[in-house]
């Protein structure tokens, strides 16, 4: 009876035992369960070169862009075509001519007479045969001659309007057959083989960007590569309104495809960085706790996320630099982490050096041509 009573006991025991083991397997078993595989896009960290730059829109105009005006009255004869490319010097429309011709032949006559006089009156004069107010007289009269051949001769070539530098006419003001009185519009003239880009930059960058600073220039309309350049020139006056200070980006322009009036993106540069961890700035999580990353572990042979604190410094476009919290050889989760929460083991779809991915982004972030 004893020993039947002793088995008895032993197989409860060794079935709870059994039944213990089982649990333990399947509470294990629903751990590994809960462990998530993320697919996600990792960059190793690899310190580089950082150039800083600060974005701006500024806005085309041609250096030489005039409407030029009449200095004279009279009836235009004829007057070039829109489109026309003139020298400078060229003839931009004439005036009739026939009144300011007469009095100029007649102020010419006028003054050679005067001259004449006066050249006998002197000979006279310093043989002491006349007098004093004699010769004085014909030299004013001389001089007063002058004044009015030079005034007919002026009239007589401002009825030839000229072009002040060599252009293209953009607009006619004035028809053929059009009286036009001094100051009246008759041409704009446009000369865009060289252009200048206005823009204005905040004041709290005064001390920093100055005329020589470097500018990389990106027009939206014009399908073609960056242009590197400088700033020409840089104003020291604050605009009240927009707390802006003007600066000028002369460019060359062959082909005259840059034209007045588009925008154009510029990338200033600020300064460039040495040996800094640059990252994209799509991996910087923030909240109020303050600014984090997702991390790289290794456990086990798998990778597992890890939630670290970073500080950042200076940003520029997609990318921002790490000042803390980083360092050289740590793999970061650059894609795929909205959804990652710290433990859930990374899937690994694609891995690359944080400086291949920051030229990737960097050319990428060039303006494309839209319509």
């Amino acid at each position: 009876m004893f020993k039947t009573g002793t088995k008895i006991f032993l197989a409860i025991l060794l079935s709870a035992a059994v039944m213990s083991c089982d649990e333990s397997q399947n509470e294990n078993d629903q751990t590994n369960d809960r462990v998530r595989l993320i697919p996600v896009e990792t960059i190793n960290i690899v310190s580089g070169e950082f150039e800083d730059y600060i974005r701006l829109t500024g806005t085309v105009e041609a250096i030489n862009d005039a409407v030029v005006s009449s200095e004279s009255s009279g009836r235009i004869l004829s007057i070039a075509n829109r489109g026309d490319r003139v020298a400078r010097g060229g003839i931009l429309a004439r005036l009739d001519d026939r009144v300011l011709q007469a009095q100029y032949e007649a102020a010419k006559t006028g003054f050679e007479l005067a001259d004449d006089t006066f050249n006998r009156l002197e000979a006279l004069y310093a043989d002491s045969i006349i007098s004093t107010q004699d010769y004085q007289s014909a030299r004013a009269q001389r001089d007063q001659a002058k004044a009015q051949l030079d005034l007919t001769e002026k009239q007589l070539q401002d009825s030839q309007i000229e072009a002040p530098f060599s252009g293209r006419i953009e607009e006619r003001m004035i028809r053929t057959g059009e009286l036009i009185n001094p100051g009246q519009p008759v041409v704009r003239l446009v000369n865009t083989d060289r252009v200048r880009i206005l823009s204005g930059i905040p004041e709290r960058y005064s001390g920093e960007i100055t005329e020589g600073s470097e500018v990389v220039v990106n027009l939206r309309a014009v399908n073609g590569n960056p242009i590197t350049s400088k700033i020409t020139y840089a104003g020291n006056v604050i605009d009240p309104d927009t707390r802006t200070y003007t600066v000028e980006i002369e460019v060359e322009n062959p082909g005259e495809r840059i034209k007045p009036d588009m925008v154009a993106d510029l990338q200033i540069r600020r300064a460039t960085l040495e040996d800094v961890i640059v990252i994209p700035r799509t991996a910087v999580l923030r909240d109020e706790e303050g600014v984090s990353v997702f991390r790289s572990r290794e456990e086990n042979g798998r990778k597992i996320a890890e939630l670290v604190n970073v500080r950042t410094g200076a940003s520029s476009g997609p990318l921002i630099q790490i000042l803390e919290g980083l360092s050289d050889g740590d793999e970061i989760v650059v894609s795929g982490m909205r959804t990652l929460s710290i433990g859930d083991e990374l899937n690994v779809l694609q891995n690359e050096s944080s400086m291949e991915r920051a030229e990737r982004l960097r050319e990428r972030d060039r303006p494309v041509v839209t319509f």
